[in-house]
């Protein structure tokens, strides 16, 4: 197998993958922008990360408030979601769930200037149950030398979050494509699937012909609201980890074919693309990823 990077082309494919090599390369990735965003904290004190769903967006983000808290920065990290408007429930399946007007986008507006003037804020709190922006009672106030990261698929959307001095910007998303079969190529976004099938079956309860019933929302989502912005951030990422479609193979792949036949139409077309990449290769144990690995967020802790 072999996999082809916006940024360069990896040699052939080896089944004997140095698990801990691969996450260190991402780190020392994150360790770099962590340290010059420390460098900028007194002139850019808030860091807003964005990326498609299914990036590693919020393993991320605790990878840099943990790597900036040891250079004695206090870092505070705040999702996004939190910042969802009420929506009636006689809406939910009516509006476009993946657009930047979800957003209660003056609320956000007016916390991160405040939070620029090192002003107190009150956290909000979505409850996704009942749909309904709640207050969390949570008080959040930066101090000069602190940083606060916004991280969120809408991040660096202006539609949905200011532009304002002071704002470092990062977009992080599978940016790989993988070389399979006969010299076919799978595309991110199936990478970030088979990333939100996995989690989305161990923490939320779904079955993958759930989450792929989404895709097609979820991707038009991404292609509209999220993607163009790409181009504002001020750093880059590729959160592709080479050893990750082995460690999804077995258990995703029983999971595919078990599915077969519940799937029509380009749901089917998906599904089938899935189950041919995994036939494609041999799986590996899990329990080989190292326990902070980005894809720890997507496979779960040993």
């Amino acid at each position: 197998m072999k996999i082809v990077s916006t940024n360069e082309i990896y040699n052939k494919y080896s089944t004997e993958v140095d698990f801990l090599r691969e996450d260190n390369r991402y780190w020392s990735q994150i360790e770099k922008i962590a340290l010059d965003i420390k460098n900028k904290s007194q002139t850019h004190p808030i860091l807003l990360l964005s990326g498609p769903s299914g990036s590693g967006k919020t393993t991320t983000a605790q990878r840099i408030e943990s790597i900036l808290e040891d250079y004695g920065v206090e870092t505070h990290t705040i999702s996004l979601d939190c910042y969802f408007s009420s929506l009636p429930k006689e809406l939910v399946g009516k509006v476009d769930l993946e657009s930047p007007e979800r957003l209660d986008s003056d609320l956000l507006a007016e916390h991160i200037d405040r939070l620029l003037k090192c002003e107190e804020i009150e956290l909000p709190e979505f409850d996704f149950v009942n749909t309904r922006q709640l207050k969390s009672g949570i008080k959040v106030k930066r101090k000069p030398s602190e940083i606060i990261v916004f991280e969120g698929i809408h991040a660096l959307n202006p539609d949905a979050t200011p532009v304002l001095e002071g704002e470092s910007k990062m977009y992080i998303s599978v940016r790989s494509r993988v070389e399979y079969g006969n010299g076919k190529l799978l595309h991110p976004r199936y990478i970030r699937l088979l990333r939100r099938m996995s989690r989305d079956m161990r923490f939320r309860g779904r079955e993958p012909i759930d989450t792929l019933s989404y895709f097609k929302s979820v991707e038009e989502g991404v292609d509209k609201f999220v993607s163009p912005y790409k181009i504002y951030a001020d750093y880059s990422i590729d959160t592709f980890i080479e050893y990750e479609p082995l460690v999804y193979r077995d258990e995703m792949l029983a999971k595919l074919l078990a599915t077969r036949g519940k799937a029509t139409g380009e749901e089917e077309k998906v599904l089938e693309l899935l189950i041919e990449f995994l036939q494609s290769y041999e799986g590996k144990n899990p329990n080989l990823v190292p326990e902070k690995s980005l894809i720890r967020e997507f496979i779960g802790k040993k």
